[in-house]
């Protein structure tokens, strides 16, 4: 959801929203003159109170962006909270599903006729109400107490005369909060991705200097101007050690005490949802039960009551008497885009520095512009008109590029004159490939097992990389000691006479492919840069990354010639974002223009034209006209220059009935493709902003323009709306005659990311919402003429025939879901009952209690050699282990909860010392007992046995999205609930190793029975799986003669017979293999040549991020699981081959006799094999409205 993703879903208030609004003409008064053109998707009729419910969504096991179902995500993902999607969005849930009801004009549903519970809205902890976003703040999180949330208070109405437009406009421009007392405490905090600053100003006037707190607990009389951004948390999610202070955390071997886990990098969580630059994959797991908004709430709760500790020392009752009027300045990256400000805003407020979220003492600043405003405080730039400076802020996390051309001199004052760039190209991008070379080296050690050794030499090499070879490399021949402390030799892993000597070309490696990287950006901004006829005269280089000696000069060198000795590094550089960051405060903002890096727009009703607008899209309206919906008003284009500060409006109107609530909710929404798409239902336009309005103490008769229209009378609401871009964030208000209405600031929400045909209401667990749309499609026909969607949504809630009437739109919904699909291929249904599952529990360790439900899991090792299995647990009662030893032939016996939603998976060539365990695959940082995912490539089997609809169903898979390390079986032990299911529809493997590919047999090690026999795939061989995994996703190529690597595809070398693979999107990191970015729909991700080779081999399993349709199993709840590594036999194909058995297990919870006497006849599951490879086409499932009508009204009668 991750889809991003996943995350900020509360942030759009939980309700149905408007997908429009109606724009009237510029230069019309917005009151009582009816304006031709668009109407807004608003309610027509009068409707009944509505109960708020939200979905409740589950906790797959999928990379970032997923929707609420299970299988794969990427390896070192971390387990989420409750309610927090993970892993890839499925298939039926990408972008919002609002299709009003034919005798609707479109949308916004009034939210309630009791009083404004939406307005103010209902915020996270520090936030007015439950914890940001929806997700819980976890133990160890900061202390309660702050003072509850004030709400929105309804807003001053603009001066009215000639001048009111423009003075409103002026004054929505200070929503920021720019006006300042005479004495201002400015506190400026750079939250960096490795190392955080903190610099404040008691300013008077505009010159006030900035004083960096150098002093930090734990640091002793050692000071410095950044501390790490790193936090410790026990195992009981309590924070033990945090940035300089972690001498609690740390054993007297400096390794983390047991249990303790450390957790870095967290800060690029925050932009998981939305981004497409972040890799997912490289990024260090969370603590379980704790979101990426909790984690960075904990850290910024430290570092205020440090930073609250020097300014009393420094500043003594000084501080005291200002501390509720401080201004906070916080650093984010320029290119995030609003979801992870939004993210970054919350975990601020939930960290403390703000009273609530109404609070406007804390204001966003792009990392770039403090840059630019402690470099033009300095006198660094000495620049003219229309000369422009391009600044490269390198940190920790992600690369900043934007470029500014000079205004004015005096005032000195600048505006963007490209739009800016960046990746995820920090410096923590080095670590990762050290880490990797690292990990090499140490195997050539081949240490005994029980050997500590390994833990030891990847720690201090670790450290002394990040301490002093990554500031001081310069590509100048030098070679590197690293003090490993041990007396034994290991020439081939570099280790003589106590030290591991790491050669130029090795930190090389680490280098050059981040540092090209930054230079492509880099040539991209100076063509643009040309491309505006502007001058460029400095090139400024900035950040705790731009310190490094090595990147500086290779920026000289690879920028035209013409511009080499305008490359700069300021003497502070390190500071310079924190100093700038505080300068904003200080002094008037000299940044005044900006280019908007996305289009920002509102749905909107537009007349509908014949042979243009498509007819699915046609909607009556109240005036007899008919409408097109999902058409969209652009406020802001892509590439537009802006105004900082000025205020957007269009203007719009609603046509409502007679007796109209007047609570609407609107949504902005946002696009990054460079052409906006014409409709709103484009996946590639999402939601952002969720603006709630209350119109309610309007009179409808006689603040209103009424209409007369043989159709009936109905009433036109005029109203405006204004969007203001100001800095790093935004904010929305709706005026209707001359009061505001509706005031919303940077508050997000991805819901839209979610659109599950059913869910679970969020007050009571048995209580269905719908949307429109299906209330719309699936009302009994007795029903079709009420008045108002919200009078049927009232009889879905109170009828004493509606859990009746739900369960029988359940049955025949899932009928035709697959009523257009061919017999052989029912997938679509899964997704639509893997939407609809709650996330029920918070996540714990385990293992179950007496007395706890549980469900055994015995996990077996049928290799010829020693694995080390691994489990994680993403929510749910865990098995109480993360890892352990599995020699050859053993098994081991494990229960989880019957609530369990987690994965396990196999380790291989591990070195063992006591706890630590460093593995050739699977690694989960070099530790026996896992606390998170493993390393890729690895084969992983996934369970959520508490899934679909009131938790009653398991979705299960095997996964092949992150790679394939090992041959795998999934066995079912039935129970008495679930004895009747074959085991040919639930046992499923992949055996893609060469070896251990057999026909079954009774003597197999994996098969079911004589009497259920099991579709297997039938083409494979020996050799061909020696040879299925691409050259280019071999974790360990086989090398050429001599020691090099071949660069292509070579059949006359021999490859090992075996040898891990791994996926495309782990081999390339592209958003085209790895589903994210513009790639993030199913419709345009395809599958890469891996996935095709994966299907081929393993046709049950999980093959890349949108192959919901053929791998995953779904049955009901009940009895255990065997996970058998290196099963005897050939992989499994039900999904494909007995896709009408288990669409029938899934929808009904049940097997006719036919099927099961089917299912026992040889012969017919050899036809149905035959006749899956052979035809093209199917059977259709007979299904259509009227059978759903049907359906629905004998089970009412039944009632």
């Amino acid at each position: 959801m991750s889809s991003i993703n996943s995350r900020l879903k509360n942030f759009g208030f939980g309700k149905r929203k408007s997908t429009a609004s109606i724009q009237t003409v510029d230069g019309l008064p917005s009151t009582n003159t009816p304006p031709p053109g668009q109407i807004p998707q608003g309610n027509l009729a009068g409707l009944a109170p509505l109960s708020s419910s939200n979905s409740t969504t589950s906790l797959p096991m999928n990379h970032p962006g997923a929707g609420n179902r299970p299988p794969s995500y990427t390896a070192n993902y971390p387990p989420g909270p409750p309610g927090q999607p993970l892993g890839r969005t499925s298939p039926l849930t990408q972008g919002p599903n609002r299709t009003p009801p034919s005798q609707m004009a479109g949308g916004p549903h009034p939210i309630t006729t009791s009083p404004p519970l939406g307005y103010p809205p209902n915020m996270g902890p520090g936030m007015g109400g439950g914890h940001p976003m929806g997700h819980p703040g976890g133990p160890g999180g900061p202390p309660q107490g702050y003072p509850p949330p004030a709400g929105y208070p309804p807003g001053p109405p603009p001066p009215s005369g000639p001048m009111a437009q423009q003075q409103f406009g002026q004054n929505r421009a200070e929503v920021e909060g720019s006006t300042q007392s005479k004495a201002q405490l400015i506190v400026g905090i750079d939250f960096g991705t490795t190392f955080s600053g903190v610099a404040f100003a008691f300013a008077t006037n505009n010159e006030a200097k900035e004083d960096i707190i150098s002093e930090w607990p734990g640091a002793g009389s050692y000071t410095k101007q950044k501390i790490p951004t790193v936090l410790y948390y026990d195992q009981y999610q309590k924070v033990v050690g945090w940035g300089p202070d972690i001498a609690d955390a740390l054993a007297p071997t400096g390794y983390p005490k047991p249990g303790v886990q450390k957790v870095e990098w967290f800060k690029l969580q925050l932009m998981l949802s939305g981004n497409t630059y972040i890799d997912p994959i490289n990024l260090p797991p969370l603590p379980p039960g704790k979101s990426e908004i909790d984690v960075a709430a904990d850290y910024l709760f430290k570092l205020r009551q440090a930073v609250r500790i020097a300014l009393q020392k420094a500043l003594g009752e000084v501080f005291n008497r200002e501390e509720r009027n401080i201004r906070y300045y916080l650093t984010v990256p320029a290119i995030w885009n609003d979801a992870g400000k939004a993210a970054t805003r919350a975990a601020a407020i939930q960290a403390g520095f703000l009273r609530d979220e109404n609070d406007n003492r804390l204001t966003l600043v792009s990392e770039p512009e403090a840059a630019a405003l402690f470099c033009s405080k300095t006198g660094l730039l000495n620049l003219k008109v229309h000369d422009a400076v391009l600044i490269v802020d390198c940190g920790g996390g992600t690369v900043d590029l934007i470029a500014y051309e000079v205004e004015e001199e005096n005032p000195f004052t600048v505006a963007e004159c490209t739009a800016g760039s960046g990746d995820s190209c920090g410096s923590t991008a080095l670590n990762r490939n050290f880490s990797n070379i690292l990990r090499t080296k140490i195997r050539k050690m081949k240490l005994p097992e029980g050997s500590k050794t390994a833990g030891r030499v990847y720690a201090k090499c670790i450290m002394d990389f990040e301490n002093r070879i990554k500031a001081d490399f310069r590509n100048n021949g030098q070679k590197w000691a690293v003090d490993v402390g041990i007396e034994a030799e290991y020439p081939d892993a570099g280790i003589e006479e106590g030290y591991m000597t790491f050669t130029n070309e090795e930190i090389l490696q680490c280098f050059e492919p981040v540092v090209n990287r930054i230079l492509e950006l880099v040539r991209n901004q100076i063509i643009a840069i040309q491309a505006q006829n502007r001058t460029l005269q400095n090139i400024l280089v900035v950040g705790g990354f731009g310190a490094s000696e090595y990147l500086f000069q290779q920026i000289k060198l690879h920028v035209p010639p013409q511009f080499q000795s305008k490359v700069v590094r300021p003497m502070d550089s390190v500071a310079a974002i924190v100093k700038g960051a505080v300068t904003a405060g200080i002094s008037e903002r000299i940044i005044t223009h900006r280019i908007a890096r996305r289009h920002y727009l509102m749905g909107t009703l537009q007349p509908f034209k014949e042979g243009y607008h498509p007819e699915a899209y046609r909607v009556p309206s109240l005036d007899g006209k008919d409408r097109c919906k999902f058409t969209r008003q652009i406020f802001v284009q892509r590439g537009q220059k802006v105004k900082n500060g000025e205020t957007v409006k269009v203007s719009f109107f609603r046509q409502v009935a007679p007796g109209a609530t007047l609570m609407y909710e609107d949504v902005l929404y946002a696009c990054d493709d460079d052409v906006c798409p014409e409709y709103t239902k484009d996946p590639r336009i999402k939601e952002v902003v969720t603006l709630t309005s209350d119109l309610s103490r309007k009179n409808l008769e006689k603040d209103f323009e009424r209409m007369d229209t043989p159709q009936g009378t109905f009433y036109r609401v005029y109203f405006d709306i204004y969007l203001t871009l100001d800095g790093s964030e935004f904010s929305t208000e709706l005026v209707c005659q001359g009061e505001v209405m509706g005031r919303c600031r940077a508050r997000f929400s991805i819901e839209a990311a979610f659109s599950p045909i059913l869910s679970t209401g969020a007050n009571d667990g048995d209580e269905f919402s719908f949307s429109d749309s299906m209330l719309e499609a699936l009302m009994p026909q007795q029903l079709t003429n009420m008045d108002s969607i919200a009078h049927r949504r009232d009889w879905f809630a109170t009828s004493p025939s509606c859990l009746l009437f739900h369960f029988g739109i359940m049955l025949t919904l899932i009928q035709c879901i697959g009523a257009s699909t061919d017999h052989a291929d029912l997938g679509n249904w899964q997704a639509k009952f893997i939407e609809q599952t709650p996330r029920r529990d918070v996540t714990s360790r385990g293992p179950p209690r007496a007395g706890d439900d549980t469900v055994p899991l015995i996990i077996t090792n049928r290799c010829d050699t020693t694995i080390w299995p691994g489990t994680a647990t993403q929510a749910g009662l865990g098995p109480g282990t993360g890892g352990f030893e599995l020699n050859p032939g053993e098994s081991k016996n494990l229960s989880v909860g019957s609530n369990w939603q987690g994965r396990v998976w196999g380790r291989t060539n591990c070195t063992v010392n006591g706890d630590s365990c460093a593995c050739q695959t699977g690694d989960c940082f070099a530790k026996l007992d896992c606390d998170f995912s493993g390393a890729v490539p690895a084969t992983l089997v996934e369970f959520n046995l508490a899934g679909g609809v009131n938790g009653m169903q398991t979705f299960y898979d095997i996964s092949l999205v992150d790679g394939y390390n090992l041959p795998v079986g999934i066995e079912h032990i039935p129970s008495d609930n679930t004895s009747f299911i074959p085991p040919n529809l639930t046992n499923s493997a992949c055996v893609a190793t060469a070896g251990w590919l057999y026909d079954v047999s009774r003597t197999g090690t994996y098969y079911s029975n004589e009497t259920y026999p099991i579709p297997l795939e039938k083409k494979e061989t020996n050799d061909m799986l020696s040879k299925w995994c691409p050259w280019t996703n071999l974790a360990f190529p086989p090398k050429r003669p001599s020691d090099g690597i071949y660069p292509y595809p070579d059949d006359s070398i021999r490859r090992p017979s075996f040898s891990p693979c791994k996926s495309a999107c782990v081999t390339t990191g592209s958003d085209r293999d790895c589903c994210i970015g513009k790639y993030h729909d199913p419709n345009i991700c395809k599958p890469s040549s891996y996935s095709k080779t994966v299907k081929a081999v393993c046709p049950d399993a999980y093959s890349f991020a949108f192959d919901d349709q053929s791998s995953t199993f779904i049955v009901p709840k009940g009895g255990g699981w065997k996970i058998i590594w290196c099963p005897a036999g050939r992989s499994t194909d039900i999904l494909n081959q007995l896709s009408a058995q288990m669409y029938e297990l899934a929808s009904g919870g049940k097997l006719s006799e036919l099927s099961v006497r089917r299912l026992g006849n040889v012969s017919y599951v050899s036809s149905v094999k035959q006749s899956a490879v052979e035809q093209s086409g199917g059977d259709k499932v007979p299904c259509s409205l009227s059978t759903l009508f049907a359906a629905s009204v004998l089970v009412l009668a039944m009632a």
